[in-house]
Order: structure tokens, then C-alpha cells, then sequence
């Protein structure tokens, strides 16, 4: 799994993120990096690679947070892994932001964080989450 993806106008990249350690009462949280550096100005929004059904995808909780090196953590989701992957298109994306095409790294990092209820049933495996990140000639 790569903690850093490089995008450049009109590229969609992806990644799955493992959530390790996913048990009923529990929490944690996994990052990835996004770096764009384009020819020219593109629109960036990140969704779900493919969806998740079932008793686990509707009960862990996913809050993503968006960060700069200038901005402090913002929340751009929050809800459950079965919501967050209703989000399969760049139209239905989330966490969008501008690329500046000026020659020059543009870093956002997103942190998603889980949480299982205590209540919850123990997952048979460690789920994987696939995130996609596209963009677009702005």
C-alpha cells in the first residue's frame, strides 16, 4: 500500500488502505499523502473505489479528515464505510480541492479514522478501504 499518490491533470490514481486491527470497541486510523504538480490548474476529489454491503460496512464508522500544511484537519466525511462507498464517482467525490498548475508541489493529506461499536460482531477478515483520487483539468 502506498502512503503517497502524484497526480497531474486529467489522472485518477488509487489506493487500499488497510484498516488494520478492527474489532468490536476499537478505533484507528491510516493516512495517505496527495501530492499534485500539473502543466495546469486541475480540480481534485477523492471517492470510493467500489461498494461495500453488509453488517460490518454498516456499522464501522469512518470520519476523513483533509489537512494542508497550512490548514489543520478538517472533516470532508463522516459517516459509515457502507455510506462513504455510495461515493463512486468523481461527481459524488469528497475532499475536493484545487491543484495549482505553477510547476510546484500541492500536498493534502487525508487521515481516515474507524471506529467499531462495542456491540458489533467480530469481522471474519481485516477490511481494505479504496480510495480513488481524480483530477481534472480545471
Amino acid at each position: 500500500m502506498p502512503d503517497s499518490i502524484t497526480l497531474t491533470d486529467d489522472v485518477t490514481s488509487a489506493t487500499w488502505l488497510p484498516l488494520d486491527g478492527i474489532k468490536p470497541g476499537k478505533r484507528g486510523a491510516v493516512t495517505v499523502t496527495v501530492t499534485f504538480n500539473g502543466p495546469a490548474d486541475a480540480d481534485i476529489a477523492m471517492y470510493a473505489q467500489g461498494e461495500a454491503t453488509g453488517p460490518l460496512a454498516q456499522r464501522l464508522r469512518l470520519a476523513i479528515f483533509e489537512s494542508t500544511a497550512n490548514l489543520m484537519p478538517f472533516p470532508v466525511f463522516n459517516g459509515t464505510l457502507a455510506d462513504f462507498t455510495g461515493h463512486t464517482s468523481y461527481d459524488r467525490g469528497v475532499g475536493r480541492w484545487k491543484g495549482h498548475g505553477d510547476g510546484r508541489d500541492h500536498t493534502v493529506m487525508y487521515e481516515v479514522v474507524w471506529s467499531l461499536p462495542k456491540d458489533a460482531d467480530t469481522p471474519d477478515d481485516e477490511p481494505k478501504l479504496g480510495l480513488v483520487w481524480e483530477a481534472r483539468a480545471a
